[in-house]
């Protein structure tokens, strides 16, 4: 079983978007937060540059909702569980 999984920030941010909609935390202070938290625990990107998001056409696509492009990173999926607290912290400020 690969224990390697690809996620992006885009998904991490709905996750953060549909639970704590107070967040005041935008998306590209998002995206850089949870490079910096992943990147440390060996995670890589998938492409240098952020790609378009599947949702790029969506009424919610804008700063405060959802990002139109986002980097892929590629990790250890054991981290999923601390991942999450991290962004539940991050959905709280």
């Amino acid at each position: 079983m690969a224990t390697k999984i690809q996620m992006g920030n885009d998904e991490f941010i709905l996750y953060i978007r549909k639970n704590y909609e107070a967040c005041s935390i935008g998306n590209r202070e998002l995206g850089k937060k949870t490079w910096a938290w992943l990147e440390p625990k060996g995670a890589t990107k998938v492409k240098e540059l952020p790609q378009h998001t599947y949702w790029v056409k969506a009424e919610k696509v804008e700063d405060g909702m959802l990002p139109e492009h986002a980097t892929q990173f590629e990790f250890d999926r054991s981290l999923l569980p601390e991942l999450y607290n991290y962004l539940d912290e991050l959905g709280l400020k």
